[in-house]
């Protein structure tokens, strides 16, 4: 989750608010301007009475299911996300492109994918944008109209979309609301957003625009897999009322004391069912058999975790009892706890479907792209064990971000092809083969932790390390299965403090002789890549060691790669 969404945050924590009451009443008429972005063109479709059709996909015993097979359903797909001029604009009235969208929809298809997941409010305000701006209320109707359109698309190419929201728009007049909420324990934006009544109206308000514009045209709605009511779900901890720990708040749901810690998360879970519960009403009401969902990364507990920084999650009592029909829980390969702890911080059971919304492999994690393939064919893998049921790859293109992820598109679709349901039909099993030498092999060290044995960093996963619990020097030694040529050999630091180290790379030949053949030395950090390139690659190789002669901390590597030409 750490990418260009949370720069949508910026603009939204920034909101004055000069009313603080909550004067929440609005005429009938301000709110049928709402839907339909008084001050725009009125472009709506037909206003005569119109049911949704039903959708394609449903719920039944726990699973999806297609209505036009009978099947169950396994989401597979990717978000899909449009930069232009440093935002989102898949929907931008005057960006969008039909022709592209639809290539790429059938570039998706033709490979099996089945689901897209879109963000509805990448550009939330501004020309051409979900709300035109603050002073206009309601939403944008040329904006809804291109909604309508993508929906029309993704059912001619046979797939589903998953709509979803970061936040209340910025225009429109909802966040101006919302944040009437706004006093001592709630300074705006998330906190009240999420946690007041008044936010809530909002979300209410937000969401009976949205489907009512969409009902308005008699978009093919049965090709909405289900709408996610946010992205992800999170608070600021290091806001009120979270921050506060002594006396009472009043929130939607009623006062708590938050010198309590138990009666602090309730006030958080209460509300969040709350507004989970009034907004997945509101959706129904306009589509009754749609699918409501919500996103969510890892809670930090009980497993620690360094997910999230500073922001507050709390899942597992949301999936023990909410209105969502099934739960979208982001996770990433190569962070600092397993999928397993993963899991267990979400509380996950087998009540509801959960779809992992979000998972792709890192760039500064894995800068080698088959690597890359092969780490999120095997994170996927691993999580059909702890229940989940359907996968989302992030992203279609590669985001301009320093922290992005591979693209679906890079490299000719290498990964694209790689998760293809035509190439890969059963996403439990790992199909690529792992170009490194070394993994899993026999390895020794100088010393080691007891729970971080030298195993842990010929693993494949970077987010185990082997710790020597010792200064240098210290090494690794690893046993190659037989003779072999080597083209490359990487090593992800594990250091703490950063400084100089000194890292000597030695190889060993069938006469059991050691030859230096590279040395690093310099300054180093935590997960930095160390990389080592031979031309010509080196032969009748069967070991390799690792000697750190210097370093300020105590000598740990989190993953050794060493690599066939």
């Amino acid at each position: 989750m750490r990418r260009w969404l949370a720069i949508a945050c910026v603009g939204l924590v920034a909101l004055a608010c000069t009313d603080g009451e909550n004067d929440l009443e609005r005429t009938e008429t301000a709110s049928t301007d709402a839907a339909r972005g008084t001050g725009a063109p009125d472009t709506t479709g037909p206003t005569e009475p119109w049911d949704p059709p039903e959708h394609r996909i449903t719920i039944v015993d726990g699973q999806w299911v297609d209505r036009t097979t009978d099947e169950v359903f396994v989401p597979r797909g990717v978000n899909m996300v449009r930069f232009h001029d440093g935002r989102d604009s898949t929907f931008v009235t005057h960006v969008f492109d039909r022709e592209q969208m639809s290539e790429d929809f059938a570039a998706l298809a033709e490979r099996g994918y089945n689901t897209v997941r879109l963000f509805l409010d990448g550009c939330d305000t501004g020309e051409g944008c979900l709300t035109i701006s603050r002073e206009v209320p309601g939403l944008n109707p040329e904006y809804l109209d291109v909604v309508a359109e993508v929906l029309e698309l993704a059912d001619e190419h046979g797939l589903v979309l998953l709509l979803t929201a970061n936040d209340l728009p910025d225009g429109g007049g909802y966040a101006e609301r919302s944040d009437r909420g706004n006093s001592e324990h709630f300074p705006g934006y998330r906190n009240t957003a999420f946690l007041t009544e008044a936010g809530h109206r909002e979300m209410v308000t937000y969401w009976g625009d949205l489907l009512q514009g969409l009902v308005e045209r008699q978009a093919p709605l049965d090709a909405v897999f289900a709408w996610s009511i946010l992205n992800e779900h999170w608070l600021f901890a290091e806001q009120p009322p979270l921050s506060l720990d002594s006396g009472e708040v009043t929130t939607a749901t009623g006062t708590y004391d938050v010198s309590d810690p138990d009666q602090k998360r309730a006030m958080v879970t209460d509300a969040t069912r709350a507004m989970i519960r009034d907004v997945s009403d509101e959706i129904r009401r306009h589509d009754p058999d749609g699918l409501v969902t919500m996103g969510f990364f890892a809670p930090k507990f009980p497993n620690e975790t360094m997910i999230g920084g500073d922001w507050y999650v709390d899942t597992a009592p949301l999936v023990e009892d909410s209105a969502l029909d099934f739960f979208d829980f982001h996770s990433y390969p190569g962070t600092d706890i397993t999928i397993e702890a993963k899991a267990e911080n979400f509380g996950m059971d087998e009540s509801t479907p959960v779809l992992m919304g979000e998972v792709g492999p890192f760039i500064d994690q894995y800068p080698d792209i088959e690597r890359a393939a092969l780490a999120v064919q095997r994170h996927i893998a691993d999580s059909c064990a702890v229940g989940f049921d359907g996968w989302l790859y992030w992203a279609y293109e590669r985001l301009p971000m320093s922290d992005a992820t591979w693209g679906f598109t890079d490299d000719g679709g290498r990964v694209l092809d790689a998760l293809a349901p035509v190439n890969q039909p059963d996403p439990c099993t790992a199909t690529l083969a792992d170009p490194n030498l070394v993994l899993g092999r026999p390895a020794s060290a100088s010393a080691a932790l007891p729970e971080n044995p030298p195993a842990l960093a010929v693993d494949g996963d970077i987010s185990t390390s082997w710790v020597s619990g010792a200064h240098a020097p210290q090494r690794i030694e690893i046993d190659l299965d037989e003779p072999s040529t080597i083209a490359t050999i990487r090593l992800r630091v594990d250091q703490h403090p950063p400084g100089d180290t000194v890292h000597l790379i030695e190889t060993r030949d069938r006469s059991g002789t050691w030859s230096e053949v590279h040395r690093f030395e310099g300054d180093t950090e935590f997960f930095d890549v160390l990389e080592a390139t031979f031309t010509p690659p080196l032969t009748d190789v069967d070991g390799v060691r690792i000697t750190t002669e210097s370093s300020p901390s105590w000598v740990a590597w989190a993953d050794v790669e060493v690599r066939s030409p």
